[in-house]
């Protein structure tokens, strides 16, 4: 039996995977394939419900839509089950709970769903995700992230949206002078990705790895003009809107939006990240944040130029959410 818990307005369809982490593991246009990143092969294991996780857990590329806690450098230093992790102030995996916890379903009907995730010991909070697929075709994430620990803790939101990494996605910045590349490991076994930036946006130009190199990776931080970012793959393009906040309200390891991209000579293994910091806070015992995404699925042509991606962008990033 399938792991995926399905809503739908008969036009726009999303799939949600309760026990690990409630990940959104299906986005589409009804008819069209699955504009995610997930395997849908991983939706029929047999699903497990761990209530807790050991000190070394096992990152598994699941994918799809999931939620981390950001800086990423502190994911392991406010936790006592590995103090190897927390003095290394290790940076991988992310926290199990929030990563791969049994999530409670609160709501489910037609067009909404909301699920309620463990209490992480790692990371001292827990996460309520809701979605809600609008008459307007909109879909509607919000996640609510609560401290659950009698002292205070201090993380943003980051949601990050996985799609193939040969997609062509977008973010709207003025010039490379607000964006910061962050090259892969300096040991020479991984050479960078590519970024452009041409007509106020940057976009991914993905390409396989040069003759004698396995991978190509790299990373992009943004500082975007406007709250919005996009991909178009699977003859769709999705829009992902949120709230722009200024650069002092992020932390500054991160940036608002940041593109993750990561391609080697397995064609299939190729990932794009779209990634979304909220502010950083610091949450008192019992208090809460929200970070609120909403996507907007359009069909499109299957191999769009990048005039068109350029075009139609224009089109629709003045079109209120």
């Amino acid at each position: 039996m399938s792991r995926l818990i399905k809503i739908s307005n008969g036009r726009i369809e999303v799939g949600v995977i309760p026990d690990l982490g409630g990940m959104v593991a299906l986005l589409r246009v009804v008819g069209k394939p699955n504009i995610l990143k997930a395997d849908p092969a991983l939706w029929n294991e047999a699903p497990t419900r761990p209530r807790s996780f050991g000190p070394n857990p096992v990152w598994k590329p699941y994918n799809g839509h999931i939620v981390w806690l950001g800086p990423q450098s502190e994911w392991w230093a406010h936790q006592d089950k590995n103090p190897k992790k927390r003095r290394e102030r290790a940076v991988w995996p992310p926290d199990p709970y929030i990563n791969n916890g049994y999530c409670e379903v609160l709501r489910h009907d037609a067009a909404e769903l909301v699920t309620r995730g463990p209490e992480s010991e790692f990371s001292g909070v827990r996460l309520v995700k809701s979605l809600k697929i609008r008459d307007d075709n909109k879909v509607l994430f919000n996640v609510r992230a609560e401290n659950i620990r009698n002292k205070p803790v201090s993380w943003d939101l980051w949601l990050n949206t996985r799609v193939d990494g040969y997609a062509m996605c977008y973010a709207p910045v003025s010039s490379m002078r607000k964006v910061r590349i962050d090259a892969p490991n300096g040991d020479g076994s991984d050479e960078p990705c590519v970024f452009s930036h041409d007509g106020g946006y940057l976009t991914t130009e993905p390409r396989k790895p040069s003759k004698g190199k396995e991978r190509r990776c790299g990373k992009a931080f943004i500082q975007a003009g406007k709250g919005f970012m996009a991909a178009f793959a699977s003859s769709q393009a999705l829009i992902i809107r949120f709230k722009r906040h200024a650069p002092t309200l992020i932390h500054p390891e991160q940036a608002l939006v940041e593109f993750y991209n990561m391609t080697t000579n397995r064609k299939d293994d190729a990932l794009t990240e779209l990634e979304y910091h909220a502010p950083y806070k610091t949450l008192l015992p019992g208090e809460s944040m929200e970070a609120e995404q909403t996507w907007e699925l359009h069909p499109f042509k299957s191999k769009p130029r990048h005039e068109e991606c350029v075009e139609f962008l224009d089109g629709v990033s003045g079109v209120v959410v």
